[in-house]
């Protein structure tokens, strides 16, 4: 059985016109293969592979290691800036607030010790701001509004 679906030019000599010749594009019919031929094979080359297990070993790193290593490694990369917009934008940072409520109480003591810009992290993971409008900006009495605020919350 001839395919003829296959179609090739076949120039003839100059000054004539240009004649297609049918072609069989195969010589005998293609075998059809099944599906169980198919996967035969890949089932056996699977049973005849060695057993392998592939673990994604993840670090368990308590809350408090993991604060002070974003709190050291956003404190080297904010240094030299001076928009807090920027600062609060840097992974380090947003990675301490993907911690989620875990580490308010470390913050929190954090801004007893040593006032920093926690403000939008707090805000960002408890959803409130007890600083009053007046005081924004104003480092001192936005870091005692928030110590305040987890005293009164029980937090600290």
């Amino acid at each position: 059985m001839e395919a003829i679906d296959l179609y090739e030019m076949n120039r003839t000599p100059r000054g004539t016109n240009l004649n297609w010749i049918p072609r069989a594009k195969y010589l005998e019919p293609p075998k059809r293969r099944t599906h169980k031929h198919e996967y035969n094979s890949d089932i056996t080359d699977y049973q005849k592979a060695s057993l392998r297990l592939n673990i994604c070993e993840i670090p368990s790193e308590a809350p408090y290691e993991k604060f002070n290593r974003l709190l050291n490694q956003w404190q080297e990369e904010s240094i030299v800036m001076s928009s807090i917009t920027e600062m609060v934008m840097l992974p380090s940072y947003q990675a301490i607030i993907g911690m989620g409520p875990a580490v308010v109480r470390l913050i929190l003591n954090e801004l007893k010790h040593d006032p920093d810009y926690f403000f939008w992290a707090l805000e960002a993971i408890t959803g409130d701001n007890p600083v009053m409008p007046e005081d924004e900006g104003n480092l001192d009495r936005m870091t005692n509004a928030w110590i305040k605020w987890g005293q009164e919350n029980g937090i600290i």
